[in-house]
């Protein structure tokens, strides 16, 4: 099958490229600089018009969007990113007879949380489910992955033996590896695959704290658990009102309200999907 892949040089857009060609897909690469032959340049800041895009999807059968961004800054506004060019896009594939759409949504989206991020994410997912076309709806929790900045991150605080986390790091997640994701995305686009037009939480096996993430790394590696403290109050907004004003910071009010919100669903749906159980994080290391 040919694919456009739309953020395919991301975390995400990585793996799922690498599994879409290892199940004998062709990918064609939706990426900002293209650099090879395989992509296409798409800016999709300001390519929100249908007609921008249909020269795009000539014999394309199926699309994934996996474009996606933590942060709203005027280089990389939410509005556009997340809602009007992927609305333009899906429109366009409609038009064009384009078979299958899969959207990586977040989970959150559709639950009434009013951020930016999810309400955004929400506007597409909506916008798609009107479409007279085979579509798929992937709403993941925290994904993680060895090449994942939040992953990155986690590994990092993982080696101190003291914790300073936001609330504690009570916040309740529960972490999807980034490959159960890309799988799922392979089964929806197999030959014979029967027509989802489902929403799927991707979810990993069991629900944790943000702490319990972190210490569960820590010991995989060998070291004891971590003492963990709440971060003050009064540091707390002073890393949330410069996060909001400094985008290369990686947390801004809105992403630690929507961290206190907490991200944990159902696996059930999406171990279906996948054929087995989804990966614990209890096993991350030990995998790789």
């Amino acid at each position: 099958m040919k694919i456009l892949l739309c953020g395919a040089s991301g975390f995400v857009g990585r793996h799922l490229e690498a599994a879409l060609l290892g199940a004998g897909h062709e990918v064609i690469r939706g990426v900002r600089h293209p650099r090879s032959a395989r992509d296409i340049a798409i800016d999709y800041r300001n390519d929100i018009d249908v007609q921008t895009w249909l020269p795009r999807l000539a014999g394309i059968e199926a699309v994934v969007n996996a474009i996606g961004v933590l942060r709203d800054s005027p280089a990389q506004p939410m509005s556009r990113l997340h809602d009007a060019a992927p609305r333009a896009l899906f429109a366009a594939a409609a038009q064009c007879g384009v078979k299958r759409i899969v959207q990586i949504s977040a989970l959150g989206a559709g639950s009434g949380l009013k951020f930016p991020y999810m309400q955004t994410k929400q506007a597409a997912d909506d916008f798609l489910q009107t479409l007279n076309l085979d579509w798929a709806i992937l709403r993941p929790s925290l994904i993680y992955g060895e090449d994942g900045d939040s992953t990155r991150m986690f590994m990092l605080l993982s080696r101190m033996p003291l914790l300073m986390l936001p609330e504690g790091g009570k916040q309740m997640v529960q972490p999807v590896h980034v490959d159960d994701v890309a799988q799922a995305v392979v089964n929806l686009l197999a030959p014979g695959s029967s027509p989802q037009r489902g929403i799927i939480e991707c979810v990993g096996a069991e629900a944790v704290t943000l702490g319990g993430l972190i210490s569960s790394y820590r010991t995989q590696r060998g070291g004891g658990a971590p003492r963990i403290l709440a971060v003050p109050g009064i540091m707390l907004k002073m890393m949330a009102w410069l996060g909001d004003r400094i985008p290369a910071m990686p947390v801004g009010s809105d992403t630690l309200a929507m961290l206190a919100a907490g991200s944990n669903g159902d696996a059930g749906k999406f171990s279906r999907l996948l054929g087995h159980a989804p990966r614990s994080y209890r096993e991350f290391l030990r995998e790789q």
